[in-house]
């Protein structure tokens, strides 16, 4: 079975255009995320010059690394459901006619929502719990939890819509 990066331009697999409007969603949080490892990048240059060409080590690095790989990937998931770059164990599905394959797939994106789902239920319990109670990370940063707890929320949510608008193209556009 080939994923959809894998195809050619001759055989690209269609998609409906309920996916196409979500891939704005998904390539905005996927930017995001890009540029976040920019700012990973450069917050390591950073503490590593500080630490052996300065000998000033800078305290919060670590903490806000962790934060930020997260958020950026949370904000990087839809994209990636999206373009089929998933791990994925196709072992089975591969040797499968047609319509077992889309059953499959099918049943892969509804497992991807009750997943996101429970994590997105979880997340809104967190940050509201973080948010009332104004917690502040235990590290240097001392940042309102809230807010890379958040991250992990808006990460969900883009996840479930990309889940909901593949399930669309399979029912619509790509029924065996």
């Amino acid at each position: 079975m080939k994923l959809d990066h894998e195809t050619d331009a001759s055989e690209a697999l269609p998609v409906s255009g309920v996916e196409r409007g979500v891939r704005l969603v998904t390539l905005s949080g996927a930017g995001i995320a890009a540029l976040l490892v920019l700012i990973v990048f450069g917050v390591v240059s950073y503490s590593v010059f500080m630490r052996y060409v300065l000998g000033t080590p800078i305290t919060f690095s670590d903490e806000l690394n962790g934060f930020i790989v997260v958020a950026m990937v949370a904000l990087g998931a839809g994209e990636v459901l999206l373009r089929g770059e998933h791990f994925g164990v196709d072992l089975l599905t591969e040797r499968a006619g047609p319509r077992i394959q889309w059953l499959v797939e099918v049943w892969g994106m509804i497992g991807v929502i009750l997943v996101a789902a429970a994590v997105l239920y979880s997340a809104v319990l967190m940050v509201q719990f973080s948010y009332d109670f104004g917690i502040y990370s235990d590290g240097y940063l001392g940042i309102q939890m809230w807010i890379p707890q958040g991250f992990l929320l808006i990460g969900m949510i883009i996840l479930i819509l990309a889940a909901l608008a593949r399930i669309f193209t399979l029912v619509t556009v790509r029924r065996p």
